[in-house]
């Protein structure tokens, strides 16, 4: 738990903020649940030993797939990578949408809607003061204009970035050598733990530094339910920033792409989109406002946020400055608050 000393560490308004409770549904973690978040945490280090003893061939699909990638034009243009990001992006914000729209799955809700649906229903049967018909999970319905447009506007101006870009900035050739399978997870591994180590400080900064030239306060804006005001997080906000902000956590990628993390060797291809693949989903998965029983905080409990820290980061916006890992958080003090008062 954070201390009582974080609230004085930070900017008086960001304290001043109105928060809607935040739950762990652990009720909703039964058996099932806890076999599926097992099964999830055996996967990775069962295929690493079925490599090691010979029993699966990690290099060879990788060689035969790098091979198959190799042919395609598309990959040797420019605007590869970006579009792959952008790409990733809307399909992993379309998932998580569509998991928050299966009943079964809203349990697992972290900020719960459940009263505000049976308020919709009073509401709209004239049982309350005021005949309304509304869904609280529309998309737009719970999204204010601004916030709305800047969504919906992000895939189009980080592309039209990135194209700019590259007309000053020519990028390297593809190399037909596959990578090994150590060599793609230790650059993927090592990339994403760089990239969460140097944008802390700057996400630490822009909190402990408010200001309009940055504007990341635009980020916390959330959605909200339209009939009692409860806020509360969804995938599609990951891309809600200003220009400054977007453009920094941008910036910070294509610097982390470039380090050489392996050996001095540039980063291989294959390495620099699935980074932007797992990127792209860790980051969706922590605005999702969901703990699923294969949420990656639940994969990795201790080691990992997501969302289960996110959702207070943006609710109380002075404790979790972390994008993936927990260790800076919790080594200076600014791990969540303890979950019985809030």
């Amino acid at each position: 738990a954070a201390p009582a000393s974080v609230m004085a560490r930070l900017p008086e308004q960001h304290a001043k903020v109105r928060l809607s409770p935040i739950r762990r549904p652990e009720e909703m973690h039964g058996y099932r649940c806890r076999v599926v978040t097992m099964t999830c945490q055996g996967f990775l280090p069962m295929l690493i030993l079925a490599h090691l003893i010979g029993a699966v061939d990690l290099d060879a699909a990788l060689a035969a797939f790098w091979k198959e990638l190799y042919s395609w034009p598309q990959l040797h243009a420019p605007m590869a990578e970006a579009t792959v990001a952008a790409t990733s992006f809307a399909m992993w914000i379309t998932w998580f949408w569509v998991l928050n729209e299966v009943p079964w799955l809203q349990r697992f809700r972290l900020v719960s809607r459940g009263l505000d649906i049976q308020r919709s229903k009073e509401l709209s049967l004239g049982m309350a003061e005021e005949k309304v018909s509304v869904r609280p999970s529309t998309f737009v319905l719970c999204t204010d204009a601004g916030t709305f447009l800047r969504i919906v506007a992000s895939l189009p101006a980080y592309l039209g970035a990135i194209w700019a870009l590259h007309r000053v900035r020519n990028t390297a050739a593809l190399t037909p050598e596959p990578p090994t399978a150590v060599r793609l997870g230790l650059e993927v591994v090592l990339g994403l733990i760089a990239y969460d180590f140097i944008f802390y400080w700057i996400h630490l900064f822009m909190h402990r530094c408010p200001s309009s030239w940055h504007g990341h306060d635009v980020h916390h804006r959330h959605k909200r339910h339209p009939i009692c005001g409860t806020a509360f997080l969804a995938a599609e906000l990951v891309v809600n920033h200003s220009l400054a902000d977007g453009a920094l956590q941008v910036m910070t990628n294509i610097f982390i792409q470039n380090l050489p993390l392996f050996g001095g060797m540039p980063k291989h291809k294959l390495s620099r989109l699935v980074h932007n693949i797992v990127v792209t989903y860790m980051l969706s998965e922590a605005h999702s406002g969901c703990d699923y029983p294969w949420s990656l905080h639940r994969v990795l409990p201790r080691i990992y946020g997501g969302a289960y820290r996110h959702e207070f980061h943006h609710h109380y916006r002075n404790c979790c400055f972390h994008q993936f890992f927990c260790y800076l958080d919790d080594l200076l003090g600014y791990g969540p608050p303890d979950e019985k008062t809030s």
